[in-house]
């Protein structure tokens, strides 16, 4: 499970592009095995917004 490191907005603004990159393949690893749970779907989508955020700033 690899949402603990993104639970909120808040937080993954303080996490370098390469940490993000990092839980986003954590969480597609655990998507293709078929071991992710809601939070590890929601940890994805809150990373990906942020990496679209700041490449769009």
């Amino acid at each position: 499970m690899v949402h603990q490191f993104a639970r909120g907005n808040d937080d993954v603004r303080y996490l370098s592009n390469e940490e993000l990159s990092e839980i986003i393949s954590k969480c597609e690893d655990a998507i293709q095995d078929g071991s992710a749970e809601v939070e590890d779907y929601e940890a994805f989508v809150v990373c990906q917004k942020e990496l679209a955020r700041r490449t769009w700033a």
